[in-house]
């Protein structure tokens, strides 16, 4: 007999329970955030592709994620940057893209900026979207 709290799954007498679940770092928020918001931005119509930043191609994503011992999946997506502000809690979102020939600019990066929100909703996130190009 097992008794009260004895039961299987070993944590807390409640099968299968797991313990603790790890609390992301905020670097991992952040790339999290940033990935969720390329996804929704490369769905909105109008959208060529996300614009990379200049380390992005300087450094080169395959060096970088060697260097920090990830695959490519776990990095945040280039054109997408996300950073905590500290005296606000809130978390930055910046998008750069390139918007397709005959898409008008303002629309296209409102509709970007609404599909990320709706992507992390339940985040406190602001979004700022920069068209870099035309093609």
């Amino acid at each position: 007999m097992h008794g009260e709290h004895g039961g299987e799954g070993g944590q807390g007498g409640r099968p299968g329970a797991a313990g603790p679940v790890p609390r992301e770092t905020p670097r991992e928020t952040g790339e999290r955030l940033a990935r969720a918001v390329a996804e929704a931005a490369v769905r909105v119509p109008g959208v060529a592709f996300l614009r990379p930043r200049l380390s992005d191609l300087i450094r080169g994503a395959a060096a970088v994620d060697r260097l920090r011992g990830k695959p490519a999946g776990d990095r945040a997506p280039a054109g997408v940057r996300a950073r905590r502000d500290p005296d606000t809690a809130r978390w930055q979102v910046e998008v750069q893209l390139t918007v397709r020939h005959g898409h008008r600019a303002v629309d296209v990066a409102r509709e970007v900026r609404a599909a990320g929100e709706r992507a992390v909703a339940g985040t406190p996130v602001e979004i700022a979207v920069t068209v870099a190009g035309i093609a």
